[in-house]
């Protein structure tokens, strides 16, 4: 009985170093930036971009995507996904909240850890009107006891996300031409 009390006295100091070592070790924030350059005019990008239907073919992770509003007058499309991070599948809710076509998505993720987060892709015409950057920027300030460790481990999974998911729509548009 000794033995388990001083192992559950050990794993207790164990779980306080690590929470409290996070608050002063960790970032609060992750803070993405990832761009790439494709070799097509801004109008086919944004043929996958601007569109929720599309995203299946090129956002890594997605293994369900179901739009359940298309685009109004009031508002963009919103669409329910399920997105699997290499660790878990992620229920998320996608709602476009500004949309400016072949130059600007924002959206918003309702639901897991992502609550609340409102990335954006961007586009911006290159090589006079022959190619597009595209640039995905996200940040999350997670909140709760452990919210630092999830900034550190979220941050490095987004990024990943991110770089596999605008190489995919690269190598998705420059292959069709």
């Amino acid at each position: 009985m000794r033995a388990l009390a001083k192992l559950i006295a050990w794993g207790l100091g164990l779980v306080l170093v690590v929470l409290i070592g996070s608050r002063f070790l960790l970032a609060p924030t992750y803070s993405i930036s990832t761009e790439v350059m494709i070799r097509v005019p801004p109008d086919r990008v944004w043929a996958q971009v601007g569109d929720l239907t599309k995203w299946m073919s090129w956002v890594r992770g997605l293994t369900d995507l179901t739009v359940v509003t298309g685009d109004t007058p009031q508002g963009g499309q919103a669409a329910r996904a399920l997105v699997y991070t290499g660790f878990e599948t992620m229920s998320i809710e996608v709602k476009v909240i500004e949309k400016i076509p072949q130059a600007r998505l924002r959206y918003l993720m309702i639901g897991s850890v992502l609550d609340g987060v409102t990335p954006t892709l961007e586009l911006q015409t290159a090589d006079e009107g022959r190619a597009t950057r595209v640039r995905w920027t996200e940040s999350h300030t997670p909140g709760g006891m452990w919210g630092h460790l999830i900034a550190a481990v979220l941050g490095s999974v987004i990024l990943t996300h991110h770089e596999e998911s605008l190489n995919r729509l690269k190598f998705l548009l420059e292959r069709a031409v």
